[in-house]
């Protein structure tokens, strides 16, 4: 075989090899097409006849700015090679992609004569660009929902994350704010690090027990922050499990609802205090008459016992009647409540009065009583003898809470709707246990007390449209805070 044989054989064997797997087209100076092959045809879903003759334009898909092809044409108008990537348009109007060469050939003059376009179907792999394209623009919006979510929850509410265990893994800035720990101080940590100790031991065996299972929990826990103060959430606990159904984390969202527990509580004392009321109606004026009777013929057997002796006993059956009276009587004020009149009064004026009237007692019992008023006059609307009624009620408590002595500070501080008034004192403080229960009938701290004395503050307090709040600690003092409306 001699070489001109052997090259034509080459040739044939590429154009085979090149139209097997290749789109090939040729197209003159102008870019008129003069060949194409059956791959092009294939695609294009054009037979040769609708080709040959006509430009390229025939598959414009309208995808491509002028400037794409201007810029494509200047450059193998130079004689130089092209290559990119078009998106064309097949006879019935589907699209497709070929990654496109385009070979100018060359006359003596150095002037492209025709034009050889060799492409491959690149449809798919377009395709699958474009869906992956999709898809993370999907994540992209998917992430930034998430992070809204976030960012929405980590601004309303308390988030903490823990792993199966109950470890701590997580917590956001509200959770901080609201325990006074640090991020470091919690996490590893479990969350008996804010355990009140005011819920039962089986309260948080139940809870587990339906988280353990992949169950939602829901609940209202009382917390203790890092300095001692209780704190109130609603809980929502969400495991997160793995292929096996098995939690490998929890995720905790709490809202804190320490002021609708106070105010709850103020409802539940309400209540209570109208049942005393029914309850006082009854007995105070079952009591009130027998007891009269016993005054009287107890001073009189008195009177008319000669013997030293049994003296000292009718002393005591009158003490104790006394005592009785003053117990009916504030049955009687729960029972028959004042009239409330309501007028315009200085507040400092009536708490300053109120000192006055027991600074006696308050430098005997050695107490000394330090007032910051930040101001002469505080203008409210009260019954000033209801209100006078209530401070001479806290204050005396705070002078027997100090049995050895120390300080009383009163502090008045207002803002454009309310006015509070602190009494803080130094004395033996109320322990957790039974701050709850403070303002509830016959509960008191003191050994002979009744309790009545502080429902009736609450009441006056109430009926004021205020509020108390009571924050005590063992060995530290106690301070009662009243809140009423400003004008």
């Amino acid at each position: 075989m001699n070489s001109t044989n052997a090259f034509s054989n080459f040739t044939t064997d590429i154009k085979y090899a090149l139209d097997a797997t290749t789109i090939i087209a040729i197209t003159d100076c102008k870019g008129e097409i003069i060949y194409v092959n059956d791959k092009f045809c294939t695609i294009s879903k054009y037979t040769r006849e609708e080709l040959i003759g006509q430009d390229h334009r025939i598959l414009n898909s309208g995808h491509h700015h002028k400037q794409f092809f201007h810029t494509m044409y200047k450059t193998i108008l130079k004689g130089i090679v092209w290559t990119g990537e078009i998106k064309n348009k097949s006879k019935d109007g589907t699209y497709y992609w070929v990654h496109t060469t385009i070979v100018p050939f060359l006359d003596k003059h150095g002037k492209p004569y025709q034009y050889i376009s060799i492409r491959t179907d690149i449809t798919d792999r377009k395709a699958t660009e474009e869906n992956l394209k999709n898809t993370l623009k999907v994540l992209a919006n998917t992430n930034k929902e998430l992070a809204d979510i976030k960012h929405a929850l980590d601004a309303s509410s308390i988030l903490a994350i823990t792993d199966n265990k109950g470890i701590i893994t997580y917590v956001n800035d509200t959770f901080c704010e609201i325990s006074k720990y640090s991020r470091e101080e919690l996490i590893g940590r479990s969350h008996s690090i804010l355990n009140s100790s005011y819920h039962q031991p089986s309260f948080f065996k139940d809870m587990w027990k339906k988280i353990g299972k992949g169950n939602i929990w829901k609940g209202e826990v009382k917390n203790v922050t890092k300095d001692g103060k209780e704190y109130w959430v609603d809980t929502t606990i969400v495991p997160f499990l793995n292929d096996k159904g098995k939690p490998y984390q929890y995720v905790a969202i709490r809202k804190d609802i320490s002021d609708r527990k106070k105010v709850e509580e103020m409802i539940l004392r309400s209540e209570k205090l109208a049942l005393i009321g029914e309850l006082a109606a009854g007995v105070a004026h079952e009591i009130r008459n027998p007891l009269t009777s016993l005054r009287g013929y107890t001073e009189f057997l008195k009177d008319e016992t000669i013997e030293e002796e049994k003296q000292q006993y009718f002393d005591i059956l009158l003490d104790e009647i006394e005592r009785i009276d003053f117990i009916v009587d504030e049955f009687m004020l729960l029972a028959k409540p004042k009239i409330l009149k309501f007028n315009q009064k200085n507040l400092i004026s009536i708490l300053n009065h109120t000192i006055t009237f027991l600074k006696t007692e308050a430098k005997y019992k050695r107490v000394v009583i330090t007032t910051d008023f930040n101001s002469d006059e505080i203008i409210v609307e009260c019954d000033e003898n209801q209100l006078k009624q209530v401070f001479l009620n806290l204050v005396k408590n705070a002078i027997e809470a100090m049995p050895t002595g120390g300080n009383l500070y009163i502090r008045v501080r207002q803002n454009k709707k309310t006015v509070s008034i602190d009494f803080q004192d130094e004395g033996v403080g109320i322990p957790k246990e039974k701050l709850q229960h403070l303002g509830e009938p016959f509960y008191s701290t003191k050994e002979y007390g009744n309790g009545l004395g502080l429902m009736v503050c609450f009441k006056i307090i109430h009926d004021h449209k205020g509020t108390i709040f009571v924050d005590s600690e063992v060995n530290h003092g106690t301070t009662f805070t009243i809140t009423i409306p400003n004008l």
